[in-house]
């Protein structure tokens, strides 16, 4: 059984990207050509989020083990030994499973997967790109822009011009999942 799949940006309008692969294949295949089709350094962490029908993220798959001594209960996924069928039945696909690929961690930025379609009694040994439009947003985004002028409008954005980030009272916020709130939509 074969997997469609689109690749959207919110970033880029014209980029496109539709994938053919195996149901069987790993995420590290489905990484793999999402890498070689936009042009993106193999050597930067990456990452797939399994969404629900809001785009809310349901399931991490990683690269690398990230859980920590207190996390270990927790299920984990490796991009390398957990196949698409297992976080992506068949039911699902059919329904327009929905997928969000990080490609940069520093500034959180994604590309937007769903399926498109399930092709049954179709298998394949390696993912193909059926369709590869546009180019593909830039795998680091331009963090100094991101925070260019924040140092220097922090009065303002925080409505006192005498501000001192020092001051902020930081106690119960230990985590960032303390902080942390809402989706990508």
């Amino acid at each position: 059984m074969v997997y469609k799949f689109v690749i959207l940006s919110d970033e880029v309008d014209d980029f496109r990207r539709e994938i053919e692969i195996d149901a069987e294949a790993t995420f590290q295949d489905l990484n793999n050509i999402l890498i070689k089709t936009c042009e993106y350094k193999k050597d930067l962490m990456t990452a797939f989020y399994v969404c629900d029908q809001y785009w809310d993220k349901k399931q991490e798959v990683t690269a690398v083990d990230m859980n920590d001594e207190d996390q270990k209960g927790e299920d984990s996924y490796l991009m390398d030994n957990t196949h698409l069928s297992d976080l992506i039945p068949v039911e699902e696909a059919k329904n327009k499973a929905k997928l969000q690929f990080l490609f940069d961690t520093m500034c959180e930025r994604y590309l937007f997967i769903q399926v498109r379609e399930v092709i049954e009694h179709k298998h394949l040994l390696q993912p193909e790109v059926i369709v590869s439009k546009g180019k593909a947003p830039k795998q680091e985004g331009d963090i100094d822009n991101i925070f260019k002028g924040l140092s220097d409008d922090a009065g303002a954005m925080y409505g006192d011009e005498d501000y001192d980030p020092d001051e902020l009272d930081l106690e119960g916020y230990q985590d960032l999942e303390d902080i942390e709130s809402g989706g990508v939509f």
